[in-house]
């Protein structure tokens, strides 16, 4: 498990990209700075407010030094403008610098939490290739009239909840510790539950699978073809509550459907549309809200543990998961750069 406690530094990075001053592409469109700045603003949000955030948000920040870390090692860093390198490598030392102030910070309330929280934050846990590619979820049909009400039975439909998921990645994380490569059988009998999962218990499924990939605590397991499976019902979902006008906290369940499915490259999850999706909806401190841009009072809520409010009508969990798209965005845009 040393190998866990291990990152590598931004000064390892910078070595690793040859310095920015040595850098001098041409690469530096609009759309590119514009993802740039967002990222910029809501990193810088998370950063002054870190009594407001928690555990998840730890994670998201981990994600997205992650994928910093990843597009400033590929090869496509000559083609940058200067400008464009020095805003990556200045958001890879905020997002370490935030990181590891928000870990001191934050205390989860039981051991399930604390070990999952203190082990997935480790962003060398998340340090890996992408393999890109399109057409591999299949077509999908999308029923134009489900309703605000189908969404909201369906936000939270399945299995495992908030508390099953926790317990599952702190016995695959406590299986790793004890050399077992094993996945748990608990984990095991969510995974392979028939029981229709939509909305976020099918999200942290796939989180499952990814956890237990990276931890390699995956023997016996088909995280490939899981994974593929889940992404293709994953994307539509995703088609279905954006059909029926993103009601209710969907918002928030979108990016985070981009973000895990995004990680794994399917390139359907990354396109331009999305992009603009997500930029059209933050707020201009660059926080987000789980319920988007509108923030009525009468919009009926489902309770999740993994979120806090926060200044301006927004919070934690979204606020995190759109710098975490964010990051992947960039990620997904420098490596793919047509040259």
């Amino acid at each position: 498990m040393k190998s866990l406690q291990k990152f590598t530094s931004v000064y390892a990075v910078l070595l690793l990209c040859g310095l920015p001053l040595r850098c001098r592409g041409k690469f530096a469109h609009q759309d590119f700075e514009e993802k740039l700045v967002a990222l910029s603003k809501v990193m810088d949000y998370i950063h002054r407010r870190p009594d407001q955030m928690n555990a998840d948000v730890t994670f998201s920040v981990a994600i997205v030094e992650a994928n910093l870390v990843a597009a400033l090692s590929h090869e496509n860093t000559r083609h940058l403008e200067n400008k464009c390198l020095r805003m990556l490598l200045t958001l890879l030392t905020i997002s370490d610098s935030t990181r590891r102030r928000l870990l001191n910070k934050i205390t989860p309330g039981n051991d399930d939490i604390r070990l999952v929280h203190e082990t997935l934050s480790n962003p060398s846990l998340w340090i890996r290739r992408i393999k890109w590619r399109s057409g591999a979820l299949g077509k999908l049909e999308t029923n134009s009239k489900i309703t605000a009400r189908d969404v909201r039975e369906m936000v939270m439909q399945g299995t495992p909840n908030e508390r099953k998921s926790d317990k599952c990645l702190g016995e695959i994380i406590r299986n790793r510790l004890n050399e077992n490569c094993a996945i748990p059988d608990y984990c095991y009998e969510i995974l392979t539950n028939t029981e229709l999962t939509r909305g976020y218990p099918l999200t942290h499924r796939l989180l499952i699978v990814q956890v237990a990939k990276a931890m390699k605590c995956d023997k016996g397991l088909p995280s490939s073809k899981l994974t593929l499976s889940y992404c293709s019902a994953i994307l539509e979902d995703l088609y279905e509550i954006e059909a029926a006008g993103f009601p209710y906290q969907t918002p928030d369940l979108m990016m985070e459907q981009v973000v895990l499915c995004g990680m794994e490259g399917f390139l359907e999850f990354t396109g331009e549309h999305y992009e603009r999706l997500v930029l059209n909806r933050s707020h201009p401190s660059g926080c987000y809200s789980s319920f988007g841009n509108k923030f009525a009072k009468d919009e009926t809520r489902v309770s999740r543990r993994a979120s806090l409010q926060t200044d301006f009508g927004c919070d934690s969990h979204a606020t995190g998961l759109a710098a975490a798209t964010f990051s992947l965005f960039i990620r997904e845009n420098f490596e793919n750069l047509d040259e």
